[in-house]
């Protein structure tokens, strides 16, 4: 890590032995992100301080996936810089081989959504069905953007703890959008689209940057399309910039 380059403003820490910084701007990256997904309305401002303080941890658990594994293959300390959106983990030397390189991608989105579980199982866990919160996971990590509730039994149990006071609808918007970032971001990105994990790992895969480069370019345009239809300028502005990336990747590799 090279903190001379480090961004005033930048908090620094060691976990695991693996030294840590974040940058001020990621801060405000999730501050937009979480305004974008809250609404307009009351809850708007609750969904945005949820959305910081999960979507920073979220980022932690996905980095600390690529650099312990990544330590396990190369025996190297790593690095992780949160900054801008998203995180990056500084390897010192590169990975022996494909697979463990392939690995070490994928233990960041599976680190995530093991977050996830932990948060679902701690729902569970305080309306007495572990297995009401897993379905809550995988089932209605959005709603609370839609207000529609899938009606399976297990979803129910959480809902009923509500109506009785047993759990706030405060609590139940912490989980909603804690278990909505650690699944469908994760889901996210895992799409194959550079820089992306998935398309990290496409690439890995296939060894073809022109291939990956020329799939990241065209979902990504139409993911801009798609959400400039929808309003998300936000989004939009993403998968543009996402669009020119792969585009600028696919026209070197044609010449």
């Amino acid at each position: 890590m090279r903190e001379h380059n480090s961004v005033q403003g930048t908090l620094r820490f060691t976990l695991f032995n693996i030294p840590v910084e974040i940058q001020p701007f990621s801060w405000l990256i999730l501050g937009l992100l979480g305004l974008s997904v809250g609404g307009d309305d009351a809850k708007a401002i609750q969904v945005m301080i949820f959305f910081i303080v999960i979507g920073m941890l979220t980022l932690l658990a996905h980095e600390f996936g690529h650099a312990l594994v990544g330590r396990y293959f190369t025996r190297c300390t790593p690095s992780i810089t949160i900054g801008g959106m998203g995180g990056i983990t500084h390897h010192p030397v590169g990975m022996p081989d494909s697979k463990s390189h392939f690995l070490m991608i994928l233990a960041g989105p599976l680190a995530s959504l093991a977050l996830g579980l932990v948060l679902a199982i701690i729902l569970g866990v305080m309306v007495g069905n572990v297995w009401a919160g897993i379905t809550f996971y995988l089932l209605e990590p959005i709603s609370f953007i839609t207000d529609i509730h899938a009606p399976f039994s297990h979803i129910l149990d959480i809902y009923n703890a509500v109506a009785s006071g047993e759990l706030s609808t405060v609590v139940l918007r912490f989980f909603s959008v804690s278990l909505m970032i650690c699944f469908w971001w994760t889901v996210f990105n895992l799409l194959p689209i550079l820089p992306m994990d998935g398309g990290q790992l496409l690439l890995t895969a296939s060894k073809n940057r022109r291939m990956t480069s020329g799939i990241g370019m065209v979902l990504s345009g139409l993911l801009a399309i798609y959400f400039v239809s929808g309003g998300g300028i936000f989004m939009t502005l993403m998968m543009g910039y996402f669009a020119w990336i792969n585009w600028k990747i696919f026209n070197h590799y044609r010449r």
